[in-house]
């Protein structure tokens, strides 16, 4: 950090970097400074659009370059566990796109190096910085609804206008469960619920689900109904299904998710995450006979990612540590896991047994 600042490599130049540059545009504590990409002129074209210093087709010369100070690594799923522990190894701090891994074995692993390090590692999760959330999550924490009894997530996936499409060669290898993992939709996209969960009502006990683990193509784990016991006793539950001829207003991927808090003293809603489905303030909450809107916020999903490179990079700066470490990232993929093995079969499972 000779400037004061991260200079932050990407291993991984896919669709998703587009969004997680957004984070090092206006970054106070980092910039992105270099690039690797195995695909022939990926991490340059890469280079040349965003003003990086230094374009890598081996992520081997990232990782042996003395200037690079951290990596965010944007691989395919199956590739998570080596390349975390190659940059552990190599001394540099870790920011990992989730899922953490498609395995507990891998994700133990995965925790136990970066425990090993006196790198940081994180898993990015960026609906932890998304705005709506982390305003629904001080409320809650200040006692604005009373003692929290229930929450629900509900998830449509549509059809979209505009926004992001993932290539065919992106979709073909999350399809492959050796190397997506299982059951892609309680998995993948499912990880950002599992761990959004947790960071509202803390660690979960037991999951029970039904779900369609063949699903229709490309989106394997769905249509679910998911429900599950938080360790202090609140009882959740999340729905994802696909309306295919329905229109999602996005910027982003045709979907978007809402949130029912109960407390013992009212409600809050979120009421919009990756799209704008329902037109509604993005926060409202019910108390004392009165709904109140909260809409003088952030919203654009994409400032998650701008928030999370930030938050990222300012840990490093700080020596302090971010969200989602080694052990949150695995009680996630154990929430995620464990509902799979559930819906597979037929019975509650227990965390701990995962």
């Amino acid at each position: 950090m000779s400037n004061g600042r991260v200079k932050v490599g990407f291993i991984g130049a896919g669709t998703i970097s587009q969004l997680h540059e957004l984070g090092y545009r206006d970054n106070d504590t980092g910039e992105l400074y270099a690039i690797a990409d195995p695909a022939p002129g990926v991490a340059q074209s890469r280079k040349d659009q965003w003003g990086v210093q230094k374009a890598y087709t081996d992520h081997r010369e990232l990782l042996a370059d003395p200037d690079v100070d951290a990596v965010e690594i944007l691989l395919p799923h199956h590739m998570h566990l080596p390349m975390t522990l190659e940059a552990l190894a190599a001394g540099k701090h870790v920011s990992l796109q989730k899922p953490m891994a498609i395995s507990m074995d891998e994700g133990r692993q995965i925790a136990a190096a970066a425990a090993a390090s006196d790198r940081i590692f994180r898993v990015v999760e960026n609906y932890r910085t998304y705005v709506p959330y982390m305003q629904a999550k001080s409320m809650i924490d200040a006692g604005e609804i009373g003692d929290v009894v229930s929450i629900r997530v509900m998830m449509v996936r549509g059809r979209g206008k505009g926004g992001i499409d993932t290539p065919p060669a992106a979709q073909a290898w999350r399809d492959d469960a050796a190397l997506g993992g299982p059951a892609q939709s309680i998995l993948d996209y499912g990880y950002h619920v599992t761990s959004i969960v947790s960071y509202f009502l803390g660690q979960i006990d037991k999951v029970h689900a039904m779900a369609d683990l063949d699903g229709p193509e490309g989106f394997t784990g769905i249509p679910s109904v998911i429900s599950w016991q938080h360790t202090n006793g609140v009882f959740g539950s999340w729905n994802m299904v696909i309306a295919p001829d329905m229109m999602v207003r996005t910027s982003y991927y045709p979907l978007d998710e809402w949130i029912e808090i109960t407390g013992s003293r009212g409600i809050i809603w979120i009421n919009r995450c990756t799209g704008e489905m329902l037109g509604k303030p993005p926060l409202e909450m019910y108390r004392d006979g009165e709904i109140r809107a909260y809409s003088d916020m952030e919203t654009d999903w994409g400032d998650s990612f701008r928030l999370a490179a930030h938050a990222f990079t300012g840990a490093i700066v700080n020596g302090t540590q971010p969200e989602m470490d080694g052990d949150e990232a695995v009680h996630a993929l154990a929430f995620a896991l464990g509902a799979i093995k559930s819906a597979s079969e037929g019975v509650e499972v227990k965390l701990t047994e995962v």
